[in-house]
């Protein structure tokens, strides 16, 4: 059976406003702000039309983890969507460091957001508008060693995941309305995750993360050619696996073979390697988090460490 649906672990587990919510200073357009005082237009076209790209990142002991990874994709959405930024890149970096400082944060949850700027009537950008840049922080605290070992509930979503033959999977857009409406759906029905397929039946991705299945001590995760996003933390996930001897592959996954794991678990920035224990109300393997998922999530834990140490 599903957890209950008014039970608090959900929100301990997923929520950011768990740890905190967002703290009182954002970086927007080159100045530190006041989040209540910050200000963007009505007209931007990221309100209007979702038409920009962000990032998620994670700050321990004050330094950012694997920023040249997130800057190459940011780099990657920004120039699929066709933005171009009157600052170089490399400015973000720094502006996270005062964000992060600003706010007094050792540990962090980073969102950067970049739209278009302001927009005419329908999908015109407007003359001379430029892109807005915003910069939030959140606290960051690990999921509970026990939260790890239970694991969360999971749903297969009955709405599909985009076509990369309509938007490129390189694209982290903010134009999120399939999966808020598939979280929604997940959350109607009592877990805290849902994994989309695609139009041909195949796994793709949750809604804020990539997918991991153990079948007899070997991991296997959708390529990202199927059209998923290309996790920095399920690069990771793979670089320690061949780092452990854990035999790996990546491989189109049938919905079926969800059924049939020993362990299901996602990853993110945010949760590192978070097992599935039910999906779809049956249990998954043990019904709790299992050995391989519950071994990465060390590692990432120990790599991030090692990376981010002074």
């Amino acid at each position: 059976m599903l957890p209950p649906r008014h039970s608090p672990s959900p929100d301990v587990i997923l929520s950011p406003a768990a740890h905190g919510g967002w703290a009182g200073t954002v970086w927007l357009n080159g100045a530190l702000v006041r989040a209540a005082e910050a200000r963007v237009s009505v007209f931007d076209r990221g309100i209007l039309l979702g038409d920009g790209v962000y990032e998620t990142l994670r700050v321990h002991r004050g330094r950012t983890f694997r920023w040249p990874e997130h800057r190459a994709r940011l780099e990657n959405s920004l120039s699929a969507a066709g933005i171009v930024l009157p600052f170089p890149l490399s400015t973000l970096a720094a502006a996270v460091g005062d964000c992060v400082r600003a706010n007094g944060l050792e540990e962090a949850r980073i969102r950067i957001t970049l739209t278009r700027g302001e927009g005419n009537p329908g999908f015109e950008p407007m003359p001379g508008a430029h892109p807005n840049a915003i910069i939030a922080a959140s606290p960051w605290s690990p999921v509970p060693e026990e939260k790890c070992r239970r694991g969360i509930a999971a749903l297969v979503s009955s709405i599909r995941q985009t076509s990369s033959d309509s938007l490129d999977p390189a694209l982290k857009s903010i134009s999120r309305v399939h999966l808020v409406l598939a979280r929604m759906e997940a959350t109607a029905n009592g877990a805290q995750e849902a994994i989309l397929l695609g139009s041909d039946g195949t796994v793709r991705e949750g809604t804020a993360s990539n997918v991991f299945v153990v079948q007899q001590g070997k991991l296997l995760t959708p390529p990202i050619d199927c059209g998923i996003l290309e996790g920095v933390t399920r690069a990771l996930v793979l670089e320690l696996a061949a780092e452990a001897a854990i035999p790996c592959e990546e491989a189109t996954l049938l919905r079926a073979e969800l059924d049939r794991a020993d362990e299901i678990f996602l990853t993110n920035t945010s949760w590192g390697a978070l097992a599935v224990s039910f999906l779809d109300g049956k249990q998954v393997g043990g019904g709790a988090g299992g050995p391989v998922a519950l071994a990465l999530g060390r590692r990432i834990e120990e790599r991030v460490e090692r990376e981010c140490a002074r």
